[in-house]
């Protein structure tokens, strides 16, 4: 094993340029993401309709009906509907009842929920 001894100047500057590369890699890899990388790309995915209906739990013609009446948005390839992962969250978000309403927005969203008024 050898021992490497360097001036703590020296030291100090090659921990920042690590937490600078750090930043960076955590990034979208260009410098100019928000922090989340790989994560929000896998967010943003293209999902078929079997899949879009299994994670919002209804059905391919309740997923068709949400189309028409344009509570979620969708892009057609080659003849078949197309959904980004972060709009299926967004949707799920929206209709989410929240325990902790604190603030009057919370309130009116949890009461609109409950009384079918659905904003989607």
């Amino acid at each position: 094993m050898k021992v490497i001894t360097m001036e703590s100047s020296a030291y100090q500057a090659l921990t920042e340029q690590i937490a600078e590369i750090a930043k960076y890699v955590r990034k979208d890899g260009n410098g100019n993401g928000n922090g989340y990388g790989k994560q929000e790309a896998a967010t943003d995915r293209l999902i078929g309709t079997n899949e879009a209906a299994r994670l919002l739990n209804v059905s391919k013609r309740t997923l068709q009906r949400m189309r028409d009446e344009h509570r979620i948005k969708y892009a057609v390839f080659r003849g078949k509907c197309q959904y980004r992962l972060s709009d299926i969250n967004r949707l799920l978000e929206s209709c989410t009842i929240k325990e902790d309403a604190a603030t009057p927005e919370a309130l009116k969203h949890n009461y609109s929920l409950r009384m079918g008024k659905d904003k989607g």
